[in-house]
């Protein structure tokens, strides 16, 4: 689809003079420089042998033999019977560097996870209704052989009942000798301290990444593998062939026919890359759906800044051709692949003769490539306003099509991914304006580092997705130069970084330059090797897509991506880099504290009591929202940071923020700990019957369910974050309360009891200030009549089990129990 550039008819009267003026400069410059440019000398290109793949050799038959006794098997995925696709794992601690190996792992493919440090108590694993795990990973299997008999049981009762599958992993321990060893509770035996000369993907139903049957030779000197002995009740899925020419299985299913419990048993952590591709297959194999497992991964590779560079730097016409050349054989490898060329065109001809020539010849080659906008003069947007991007961005449009370079999608890159993340709202007005761009890409969202956690989200109408780094920068140019040796780039192919980056991602677009394709033409080298690799160890099929084919692909595989998760751009160092002016990092303007509620719990009474502390202020009240900013999981968080820190106006010690509709919101705990992720946490605990009958127009239930809502805040803040208010003591004995607050927060003492006051008209407590008492409005304390013993009973019964789990969940944390909640579950005995 060839999509026509648009420009606004507004504009071409006063732009045509510009235009005229440009076309001239170009073709005069072109023909009559100046001044010559002499070239600097030039290193001849270095040639590197290319990857060859051990088992595919035409010399070596043994991976055409082994496929002809052992045919792979077709797809096949674990069911469980009826599970959240949820993932519980229980790490050694939470800062083991292999646990983090495994966590990285699950935020690459998006899974939903729930992380603990191993424990003497297990997390709840069912719901009232249904299990809420589909998968159990267990980082150090000997501690899950060593639980307490009944958290073991409870383990695998669980597993059994559900189908839920097991993961863990076993180390050697290097003072044990070589021997062999029973697992405890098992018929599997295994060997401590193994070393193998051969490793090799088995068949198994579970290997759908890892290509059945593929093997390398290993140096001798890794001696620390535990090797498993494999029977009828045990599958083979990874395979160490020792110096005997023995072989045992590396990684092992236990396929559940002695305890009704299946597992997957790594002998090796995540370090090498066979072993990890197999968990990735078993994690895919076990949470994973014919619908949303595939085998293909599109890749786009921009070349950015294609003019932009220092003299002697630059690409010569025989980079292009190479280039040319280069393009249609990856096209062998990826189908329908092109090079994505990005322009600042104010740097075209601005290096040596030879690279002027580079310059035209690629122009004269334009309709081989894809061409993308940067920016004129590669202007960094966060330091310009709406108007001044809007006639850089014209300048650059004027010289594609003068140039006629063939910028066939509606995608963008800014320069340094300036303004995309953090959100610099007057750059995606002027993206769209002049260039109706609709996708863009940024390695910024939500963080630089880990890229396994990079997301993608839409904005303004502007679909942002993730882009990946390769290694290869404007610095880097020659292999005798790169930083580290050249053997790290090697590395990062061979089952490295670059490797696996293509492995976890549906869709990679990686960000190179035009400096990796001149002299040793890097780049080259790199992605003629990865697709090498690829194509030898995996079953992965290589395609090529345009932008917004990409963008529609992803937001449809992870629309839960859609809605931006905003952080705080005053803690990452590269996004204050980036901030625009507006944006004061000096000044405090994000909250310390949210009063959740929830609805009709006393939670606007509670922020009015608190407010009289001098070193306590609120958000200003905002129009149409009974005050509350309400941004969290709700229309006004799209209106994004920079919005809600406008909200803030007072700095003091603390800062507060109260929506009463934050609580019982799914979408708000995970976006409020993203943003403000030390926060301080309030929820009010109201008899839930008496919630809902004071609520008595809409009878809300929800809000009541306090259980069911805390499990979503404690996926993301800490228990000591949150502390509980009982609405019935707040009513009573306010000064109580607000002195228990204040101490919480660390502030100061303050005389509540001086500024508190009963008033009898009202039937309520209010503040007393200057010798007035101030109430809350109208709709707020109202009385209604007495709840008739029938209704209350009713509502009793609805809230039973939720007062039940509260109760249990105070007590096991040692949380002081409201005296209602004493009386109904009291009551329910």
């Amino acid at each position: 689809m060839i999509i026509t550039p648009y420009l606004n008819p507004r504009l071409t009267r006063p732009l045509k003079w510009l235009a005229a003026i440009l076309l001239v400069y170009f073709l005069y410059f072109s023909t009559f420089p100046l001044s010559q440019k002499p070239s600097k000398p030039r290193k001849p290109a270095k040639q590197v042998k290319n990857y060859t793949c051990p088992f595919e050799n035409p010399e070596n038959p043994s991976f055409a033999d082994y496929f002809s006794k052992n045919p792979p098997k077709s797809l096949e995925f674990h069911k469980n019977n009826g599970t959240d696709q949820k993932i519980l794992v229980i790490l050694d601690s939470m800062f083991s560097r292999h646990g983090k190996a495994i966590i990285q792992m699950l935020n690459s493919q998006k899974f939903a996870f729930k992380a603990e440090a191993v424990s003497k108590n297990l997390p709840v694993l069912t719901t009232s209704r249904k299990g809420r795990y589909s998968l159990i990973i267990i980082e150090n299997y000997y501690k899950y052989l060593n639980m307490a008999r009944w958290n073991r049981q409870l383990l695998d009762k669980y597993c059994k009942e559900y189908r839920v599958p097991m993961f863990s992993f076993i180390a050697s321990k290097p003072n044990d000798q070589l021997k062999r060893i029973k697992i405890k509770g098992s018929s599997l035996w295994m060997w401590q301290n193994q070393r193998i000369q051969r490793l090799t993907v088995s068949p198994s139903p579970i290997h759908k990444i890892s290509k059945i049957g593929s093997f390398r030779n290993l140096s001798s000197e890794e001696s620390d593998w535990i090797l498993f002995e494999t029977s009828e009740n045990f599958e083979s899925i990874l395979t160490g062939t020792v110096k005997s020419g023995y072989e045992r299985a590396v990684v092992v299913r236990d396929l559940g026919r002695e305890d009704g419990v299946e597992r997957v048993i790594f002998g090796r952590n995540l370090t090498d890359f066979q072993v990890k591709m197999t968990f990735l297959d078993s994690l895919w194999w076990a949470m994973g759906t014919e619908k949303t497992f595939g085998l293909e991964r599109f890749v786009q590779i921009d070349i950015d800044d294609i003019f932009v560079g220092a003299a002697g730097t630059r690409i010569v016409e025989e980079d292009v051709n190479r280039l040319i050349s280069s393009q249609s054989h990856f096209q062998k490898s990826v189908e329908n692949f092109k090079f994505l060329l990005g322009f600042s065109g104010s740097y075209f001809r601005n290096g040596d003769d030879l690279e002027d020539r580079g310059d035209e010849f690629l122009v004269e080659n334009s309709e081989k490539f894809v061409w993308f906008p940067h920016m004129w003069r590669h202007n960094h947007a966060h330091e310009h306003n709406f108007t001044y991007l809007e006639a850089i961005m014209i300048q650059n449009k004027i010289f594609a099509q003068n140039m006629h370079l063939p910028v066939d999608y509606p995608y963008a890159i800014a320069p340094q991914h300036d303004g995309v993340f953090p959100v610099h709202e007057q750059m995606f007005e002027a993206w769209k304006k002049v260039w109706n761009v609709s996708v863009t890409a940024t390695e910024e969202y939500p963080h630089f580092k880990p890229s396994t956690g990079r997301k993608g989200f839409i904005h303004s109408g502007i679909h942002v997705l993730p882009r990946q780094t390769c290694g290869l920068y404007t610095h880097t140019q020659l292999f005798d130069e790169y930083p580290d040796g050249f053997d790290k780039i090697i590395h990062s192919i061979q089952g490295g970084d670059l490797f696996f980056t293509i492995l976890l991602n549906p869709i990679s677009i990686f960000m190179t330059h035009q400096q990796n394709y001149s002299h040793d033409r890097l780049a080259l080298y790199t992605f003629e090797n990865l697709f090498r690799f690829l194509k030898c160890w995996t079953n992965i099929q290589l395609k090529w897509q345009s932008p917004i084919e990409s963008a529609n692909l992803y937001f449809q595989k992870f629309p839960e991506e859609r809605i931006p998760l905003w952080t705080n751009p005053c803690t990452d160092p590269r996004h204050q880099a980036i901030l625009p002016p507006s944006i004061n990092c000096t000044q405090k303007k994000l909250p310390d504290l949210l009063i959740l509620g929830p609805q009709k719990t006393g939670s606007t009474a509670l922020g009015s009591f608190l407010s009289l502390h001098p070193d306590v202020s609120q958000n200003s009240p905002v129009p149409g929202s009974f005050e509350e900013v309400q941004f969290f999981g709700g229309k006004n968080y799209l209106k994004g940071v920079e919005w809600y820190m406008s909200n803030f106006p007072n700095e003091s010690t603390v800062i507060y923020e109260k929506s009463a509709t934050y609580f019982d919101n799914p979408s708000a705990p995970k976006q409020a700990a993203s943003l403000i992720p030390h926060a301080k946490l309030v929820v009010i605990l109201q008899n839930p019957a008496q919630r809902a009958y004071s609520w008595f127009q809409v009878r809300c239930i929800s809000g009541g369910r306090y259980v069911h809502h805390l499990d979503k805040w404690l996926e993301h803040f800490s228990l000591q974050q949150i502390q509980f208010i009982d609405s019935d003591e707040l009513k009573e004995q306010p000064v109580k309360v607000l002195t228990t607050l204040t101490k919480w927060l660390d502030l100061p003492d303050y005389p509540y009891e001086s500024h508190i006051r009963f008033s009898k008209s009202k039937g309520y407590f209010c503040r007393f200030i200057d010798e007035k008492t101030k109430c809350l409005g109208e709709s707020k304390g109202r009385k209604y009549p007495e709840m008739d013993e029938e209704l209350r009973m009713k509502l009793d019964k609805i809230f039973s089990l939720d007062n039940s789990s509260l109760y249990k969940f105070l007590k096991k944390n040692r949380l002081r129990i409201p005296k209602w909640l004493e009386d109904v579950v009291r009551v329910r005995a």
